[in-house]
């Protein structure tokens, strides 16, 4: 009988190592498969039960109506009828203080009266010659009659010097937001509204909402600053802008945005 060599032997374990790394690999790609199974049932279990609690209520509500009495149903119906006549007074009320639309305000007394007319104010200080003042006046023209709960006005900061000194306006644009006569925040440029020009109404609705001068709760859409080059620019003119802040004027805003 011929003896096993020494090479014969290594290749041998080889083989058999070689086997149990491929067993092995094998059991952790079925471990890896039953876990991703077992969070895929859990992810459907989840679902179903949301469902289900969603349907629960539903029907809860259904058989609370149907074990209402007819006065009870005649309470509700009035109680609603109450609420939508409230509501459309209270539109008629803000129409008449000069809500849902966009408009041009002249001078600090208009400004001061407008303000201390409404709950909430929104106030865009604006430059004729600023591109990106154009880009709000449109947001701002969609958004007044679509939001009666909030005034839309815009001034001019060029012709109203004392306001811009007293609010502390050194950027074109800037949107300060007025509630119960009380200036609460003050919107300096785009940088809120992604840093881009071509920002949308629904991205200029959320940020006006967190700061509750809307009544907006969507969520965040999805952020316009995608481009390198919008970001270097904001970068490159970091410089300029802190300079401006601490003079409180807006002479040279076109250097940054133009």
């Amino acid at each position: 009988m011929a003896s096993v060599t020494e090479e014969q032997k290594e290749a041998a374990r080889m083989r058999v190592r070689e086997e149990m790394a491929s067993q092995q690999n094998m059991n952790q790609m079925e471990s890896l498969a039953h876990k991703r199974e077992q969070i895929m049932a859990n992810n459907v279990l989840h679902m179903l039960q949301g469902v289900e609690s969603k349907m629960d209520e539903d029907l809860q509500k259904m058989n609370d109506l149907a074990s209402m009495s007819e006065a009870d149903l005649d309470s509700m119906r009035d109680k609603r009828k109450e609420q939508l006549r409230k509501l459309a007074a209270k539109k008629t009320e803000w129409r008449a203080q000069g809500h849902g639309e966009y408009r041009e305000v002249k001078g600090e007394k208009e400004f001061f009266a407008e303000v201390k007319n409404s709950e909430r104010v929104v106030v865009h200080f604006f430059r004729s010659a600023s591109i990106r003042c154009n880009v709000i006046d449109r947001h701002f023209s969609d958004l007044a009659p679509e939001h009666l709960e909030t005034k839309f006005i815009k001034i001019d900061a060029e012709k109203s010097p004392f306001l811009v000194e007293r609010l502390h306006i050194w950027m074109m644009p800037s949107i300060v937001i007025c509630i119960n006569g009380r200036t609460e925040h003050t919107i300096a440029g785009l940088d809120e509204f992604g840093g881009v020009d071509d920002f949308s109404t629904e991205m200029c609705a959320y940020v006006l909402g967190t700061h509750k001068a809307i009544n907006h709760h969507g969520k965040a859409p999805e952020d316009p600053t995608s481009s390198e080059s919008a970001v270097s620019r904001f970068e490159k003119r970091s410089k300029s802008v802190k300079q401006s802040a601490h003079s409180k004027t807006i002479d040279q805003d076109d250097d940054w945005w133009d």
